[in-house]
């Protein structure tokens, strides 16, 4: 998804439920919830988000990590829909993440939650192109793709020189 992708599908997703978005990783409980969604690197961790539904009575389990100072979402053990965000690198568009976990340690979620979750899947497969890795594309970064203004993929983005990488493979003296 582009940042106009996310907006459009924040938009339609809101005609489903009430939903927010929150941080998965925070140092202050009351910054958890992201009023505004901005394009990503406004903030601190604004790739990895998740999605709540307000109409769902439910509690946000997060862990304080004192050594870090900061708290972490339990997405595995609360009712959200983890939304990693796509991430421009260069001149491509990183592949985003949109899932849920069905299940908490003492079992189900509830189906209030469950049936909110797989309708957001559900617009994404109705709304999204599916490319031949089985990724969906949101339409506007399938149309920049398209008019070669930016690139789909890869997945993270390399912290590692060109040079270090060619010494680890020992092709550094050629």
């Amino acid at each position: 998804m582009t940042y106009q992708d996310e907006k459009d599908f924040l938009e339609a997703i809101r005609q489903l439920g009430p939903a927010k978005v929150i941080c998965n990783t925070f140092a202050d409980e009351s910054k958890m919830e992201i009023p505004s969604l901005q394009p990503v690197g406004t903030i601190a961790n604004d790739t990895n988000l998740s999605l709540v539904n307000q109409a769902i009575d439910t509690t946000i389990k997060h862990k304080f990590y004192q050594s870090q100072s900061y708290h972490c979402v339990d997405c595995a053990e609360s009712e959200v829909v983890q939304f990693n965000r796509s991430k421009p690198v260069n001149a491509w568009l990183a592949n985003g993440r949109l899932w849920f976990d069905e299940k908490i340690n003492t079992g189900e979620k509830s189906m209030a939650f469950l049936k909110w979750a797989n309708s957001l899947l559900k617009w994404i497969r109705k709304n999204y192109h599916r490319d031949k890795a089985g990724h969906y594309v949101g339409p506007n970064a399938l149309k920049l793709s398209t008019e070669g203004r930016i690139r789909l993929g890869p997945t993270i983005e390399s912290s590692i020189t060109l040079e270090e990488r060619k010494r680890i493979f020992g092709l550094d003296g050629e």
